[in-house]
């Protein structure tokens, strides 16, 4: 399984969520994208949970970017 990544630190708000949603929204089952948000998305992640998607924040980066594994559970999956 292959995990493609999106830098979206230097994109203005709502633009990195929407790009993030998109991307999830592309996802197959058992696939996952990475995101690079410029802080913590909360209301990203609150939305990912809502459409059930799985979403995994790693610790912020030195500069408090926040790097997101967003991953559509597989068949027969339910999110976490």
């Amino acid at each position: 399984m292959t995990c493609d990544e999106l830098d979206l630190r230097q994109l203005a708000a709502p633009e990195p969520m929407v790009r993030a949603l998109e991307a999830a929204d592309r996802l197959a089952p058992g696939e996952s994208v990475a995101v690079l948000a410029p802080m913590l998305p909360r209301p990203l992640l609150m939305e990912l949970a809502a459409l059930g998607f799985e979403a995994e924040p790693e610790p912020a980066l030195p500069d408090g970017s926040v790097r997101v594994v967003i991953r559509r559970p597989g068949d027969g999956e339910a999110a976490a």
